[in-house]
């Protein structure tokens, strides 16, 4: 009778690694972060800011290292399931193994040294591009479902070289020789120029937004009540894309730039200028007459703010004089029209009652299969939506011609 005695344990296999064999992981894991840096041009926007630069540096830091520890934990699982694998009928339990103090310390130590790097890089690219850097150029970005508008000034000091202080109408020259001594006007797009350190002030009128230039490499927050800040100095002339990375409704697709078919600009763009004449002469100094010298006829300067972005109904309705294309709100194509015959079901007096009650009080008059989406648009300075009475009547003045037969 032959007597069965258990399986011996498996041996131990001989775990010190050659030296030869450290230096070859070693240049394979540094190899191999290298590697993974070389897909960043791939899959990141151009570097068009000094932001970018520096952003992109610490990203690169953060691919390589992560890149390497990549290589190293999925080397070591290779190695381990080949050296390390059962042969063929062996059924004995795998040799016992006690703790490692060296290793411990090793995988402990490193992980706290690349933490404490990396917390020290990430602090130093965020104080560097908060700094506030001499000469930078504020303007004032309101977000409200669902569009971006941008807010510019002209003063004295910065009139367009085609017009004259003492040829501007009483009341424009009193707000530049005023207290704050600027005029306000708006624009749906940002312009600037290379070199050019801008800051950009930012409002909510609604909801949460947050305002991103992917190739500017800067987002921040847009939050109600609060006014948040957000600075880029660019690097590179072009366009370049504006998105709100905050879902804010179903409009919220429409507060990205886009472009059409024809190649226009739709939507929020960031025009960077190559320097500050082509900026003055293509953007702010025909912007800044346009406002410093309105035009008398009501219905024009309806048209003319309308279509300065003041006011966020692009994204939201159709209109073909001015371009919109949104359908998320009724098509405005012939609403001078329409808006005389509903007042005579609402009471209104006239098309006119009609037109400034639906943008005062846009919840009372729902057109069928809209919600109630539409901002209301207040009267008071101090409330969200402040509309003037002077830009409402002028804006009705507008719609009013927007008939059937616009000659009417």
């Amino acid at each position: 009778m032959s007597s069965s005695h258990p399986p011996s344990p498996r041996s131990t296999p001989n775990m010190t690694p050659s030296l030869a064999l450290i230096i070859v992981g070693v240049v394979v894991m540094i190899a191999g972060g290298l590697g993974f840096t070389l897909f960043i041009p791939m899959i990141l926007p151009p570097q068009a800011s000094t932001q970018a630069q520096q952003v992109d540096q610490l990203f690169t830091f953060l691919l390589f290292f992560g890149g390497v520890i990549f290589i190293l934990v999925e080397g070591v699982i290779l190695v381990s399931v080949i050296r390390f694998r059962a042969q063929p009928g062996d059924l004995a339990d795998g040799p016992p193994v006690s703790g490692n103090t060296t290793l411990e310390l090793v995988w402990t130590a490193i992980p706290a040294v690349l933490v404490t790097v990396l917390a020290i890089l990430s602090y130093t690219v965020w104080i560097n591009t908060r700094a506030i850097p001499a000469n930078e150029m504020s303007v004032g970005a309101t977000a409200a479902r669902f569009a971006w508008t941008f807010n510019y000034e002209v003063g004295q000091e910065t009139l367009p070289t085609t017009l004259n202080f003492g040829d501007l109408k009483p009341e424009i020259q009193a707000d530049l020789t005023d207290e704050d001594g600027v005029v306000h006007f708006n624009n749906p797009k940002l312009y600037t120029w290379v070199g050019q350190p801008v800051v950009m002030e930012m409002q909510s009128q609604d909801v949460n937004h947050a305002f991103w230039i992917p190739a500017m490499r800067v987002k921040q927050d847009v939050l109600p009540g609060r006014t948040t800040e957000i600075r880029f100095t660019p690097t590179m002339a072009g366009n370049y894309r504006i998105v709100c990375a905050e879902l804010c409704g179903s409009g919220h697709g429409a507060m990205a730039g886009e472009v059409g078919r024809d190649g226009e600009l739709l939507g929020a763009w960031l025009i960077v200028f190559e320097n500050e004449e082509d900026y003055l002469a293509n953007f702010f100094d025909p912007a800044a007459a346009t406002v410093l010298v309105p035009p008398d006829d009501p219905a024009l300067l309806g048209r003319q703010i309308l279509a300065s972005g003041a006011y966020p109904c692009a994204t939201c309705h159709t209109l073909d004089d001015l371009g919109w294309t949104g359908n998320i709100g009724p098509n405005m194509n012939g609403i001078g029209d329409r808006a005389a015959a509903r007042a005579q079901t609402t009471g209104d007096a006239d098309g006119a009652a009609y037109l400034e009650h639906s943008l005062r009080h846009p919840g009372d008059y729902l057109v069928p299969g809209f919600g109630n989406l539409m901002p209301q648009f207040n009267p008071d300075p101090g409330q969200p939506n402040y509309m003037p009475q002077s830009d409402l009547d002028a804006i009705v003045a507008y719609l009013l011609t927007q008939t059937a037969n616009p000659s009417n």
